[in-house]
């Protein structure tokens, strides 16, 4: 099996397009027309009459609850009691999912919608603490219980490293730093803490993990990646998933104090042309389901068999043809050969960026494809409508409808939604663990281990790290040594993050500051000046936040922000300048990828990739003052020059590259085994 797969990625080698870098529209204008032009455009005429489902129940009528919310019931009978008492209006109401800024709780009990979400950066009029979050949650929450059939209400948030739309809760470093610890356990403890800061709130889903498999470090969600070697993306994905629901088959699978995770973006994200976010594979059909059978599908086989229920589709397009109209790829691959039996959720207003001309169009073809559940975040009255319509029409079935249905309220039933206690006891012994100091403890291990030493030169006798434990006077250099945002990155308190100290946490200077102010003098510098009597420098420098296709870039601009880049010649002028050869300069990069770092290596007698941290600075101090050695492992190819991004994985490469994949140092200078 593994020789078959390696002949077909040999072949597909030769197909995939991912040279150099580029950057694409975060979305596709939609042109309006009316339903007849559109359906005189594609040959098709508008139906002589209307097609009335058949057996329809009344609103109104007297709804008996007695199996449905009976937990003894066995979960498909508890589905079938309650569907044959649904409307076709009830039903479309569950496969939408507004925003929760546009609408109020009036809007919940008139439609009775299936989910609501909190996008990046939404948060409750009222506040973005804790208790706001709850109050607004509930809020919503219980006005569900109050329509005709009393259906919970799925609440989904992107908590993608810890419950990040929240002040004050723990940030842990993205996905890309997590995969670079080769500790699982650690993963999936961090699943379980951010598990609980969501579930606190009131909310039971998160929409993590991402499975992608970046190809191209180009791409703006690289750091949403756990590795580009698709066997740790699967073990790391499943690490977090048993975290975020507990382990399927115990008693603690999704119990109140899990939530249900969500595997995404389905399927192949990381492979489109160029690194483009939301672009193009350039294949055909036929090619990418062989790229599917040679491992890019694993991931996604990983997490089902860990018990994940719910997938969320990409944006990206397949030889032209986005993934939220690929039937193929959803209904067939997914639902069919996978056999996946939850629920199929769009990514954020997704049916938008499809082929129909109109919106009732874009309905249609995302319901066909098989999607289950429709982020459609303010025309949402619009998608009740219209699909609706379409079930009127007879342009979609009212098979395909119950099924979507049977997936969405099967989800609830596992999930224990029907049994929930809204702002229970449990839900308020969750809620003063938000920030706590035993969840901030697993970040700041989660940090150290992150941690991946690229150099460690000799400076006399000693390593350079061994020589700045010996420093008595320390420079820091950088603004990014003084800024949590930076340390986060995006998906940090708003959409796409910020700098500045944007939440509760410790910035790495106070960190370093905490281990080693009562022992030896320590002193800030924004702009890289070193003075007479500094011994030793450390220098903060990176990427600034960033998300999606605003991290886009082109193999020339992949690199540090160009402030730094300021910073750090000025910095190798004041060093010639006083002649300090003699002293430790470390480096601490952050940043959410691999990038052109070549022409400042020389600066450095030492070079630390942070990746993104988190809120937890001191894990950074643990390792360079403390007792703790550097275990952390590079999961990504470094690459001397991006523009030689395409010959990442060709054989005889190795002058075009920096760091292989699985390099790393310990303080003592020696590559760790």
């Amino acid at each position: 099996m593994k020789r078959w797969r390696k002949v077909i990625a040999l072949f597909l080698l030769a197909v995939l397009v991912t040279v150099g870098c580029g950057s694409g529209k975060e979305k596709m204008e939609t042109e309006v027309q009316s339903e007849n032009e559109a359906l005189n455009q594609e040959g098709r005429t508008q139906p002589e009459e209307l097609n009335e489902p058949e057996d329809v129940p009344v609103e109104g009528t007297e709804v008996d609850k007695s199996v449905y919310m009976d937990a003894g019931q066995d979960v498909e009978i508890r589905i079938e009691a309650l569907l044959a008492q649904m409307t076709l209006e009830e039903k479309v109401a569950q496969m939408v999912q507004p925003e929760q800024a546009g609408i109020t709780s009036s809007d919940v009990e008139q439609y009775g919608f299936g989910s609501v979400l909190s996008g990046g950066g939404s948060s409750p009029s009222s506040g973005n603490r804790p208790e706001n979050w709850q109050e607004r949650v509930n809020e919503l929450k219980a006005a569900a219980l109050n329509t005709r059939l009393g259906i919970p209400l799925l609440y989904g948030i992107d908590a993608v490293h810890g419950n990040n739309n929240v002040y004050g809760a723990v940030i842990y470093p993205h996905n890309i730093g997590l995969g670079a610890t080769g500790d699982l356990e650690l993963v999936e403890r961090i699943g379980e803490a951010a598990a609980e800061e969501v579930r606190a709130v009131g909310i039971q889903w998160t929409f993590a993990p991402t499975l992608g498999n970046p190809q191209n470090e180009c791409w703006g969600r690289t750091y949403e990646c756990f590795s580009e070697d698709l066997e740790e993306v699967s073990k790391y994905g499943r690490a977090y998933i048993r975290g975020f629901q507990g382990e399927a088959g115990t008693e603690k699978y999704l119990d109140e104090y899990h939530v249900l995770a969500c595997a995404k973006h389905f399927v192949g994200e990381g492979y489109t042309d160029e690194g483009v976010n939301q672009g193009n594979i350039s294949m055909t059909q036929e090619e990418f389901d062989l790229l599917l059978e040679s491992g890019v599908i694993d991931p996604y086989t990983a997490a089902l068999d860990e018990g994940v229920r719910t997938v969320m589709v990409s944006f990206h397009s397949i030889d032209g043809v986005k993934c939220h109209e690929n039937k193929h790829l959803i209904t067939d691959i997914l639902k069919g050969e996978l056999g996946f039996t939850g629920l199929v959720v769009s990514d954020y207003n997704g049916i938008q960026q499809l082929s129909g001309v109109t919106y009732k169009e874009q309905v249609r073809q995302g319901i066909d494809a098989g999607i289950d559940l429709f982020m459609e975040v303010y025309v949402w009255e619009d998608f009740i409508k219209y699909a609706k319509e379409l079930v009127e029409e007879g342009s979609i079935s009212k098979e395909q409808i119950d099924d979507a249905v049977r997936r969405i309220l099967r989800v609830k039933f596992e999930a224990g939604l029907f049994e929930e206690e809204i702002g229970g006891n449990t839900e308020q012994e969750m809620l003063n663990q938000v920030g706590s100091i035993e969840h901030r403890e697993i970040a700041r291990e989660a940090v150290r281990k992150s941690l991946v030493l690229l150099k460690n030169d000799k400076i006399g006798e000693t390593t350079a790290l061994q020589a700045l434990q010996n420093a008595q006077n320390i420079r820091v250099c950088g603004q990014k040594a003084y800024d949590l945002g930076s340390q986060c990155g995006g998906w940090t308190i708003s959409w796409e993050g910020s700098a500045g100290n944007i939440t509760k946490g410790t910035t790495i200077i106070e960190g370093i500051a905490s281990q080693i102010m009562l022992e030896k003098t320590i002193s800030h510098d924004l702009k890289g000046e070193v003075l007479e009597e500094n011994d030793g420098v450390i220098v903060v420098f990176g990427e600034g936040p960033y998300v999606e296709s605003g991290g886009d870039r082109t193999a020339a601009d992949l690199k540090i922000s160009a402030a730094d880049e300021e910073m750090l010649e000025n910095l190798r002028a004041s060093l010639a300048q006083k002649n300090r050869q003699d002293i430790p300069v470390i480096g601490i990069i952050i940043a959410g990828r691999p990038v052109n770092i070549t022409e400042y290596m020389d600066i450095f007698d030492a070079v630390i990739m942070a990746w993104l941290p988190g809120t937890e600075g001191e894990g950074v101090a643990d390792v360079l003052f403390g007792d703790f050695d550097f275990t952390g492992k590079l999961n990504f190819t470094w690459m001397k020059n991006p523009e030689d991004m395409d010959e990442k994985f060709k054989e005889g490469n190795e002058d075009k590259i920096l760091f292989v994949r699985g390099f790393g140092l310990d303080k003592n200078g020696d590559i760790l085994e």
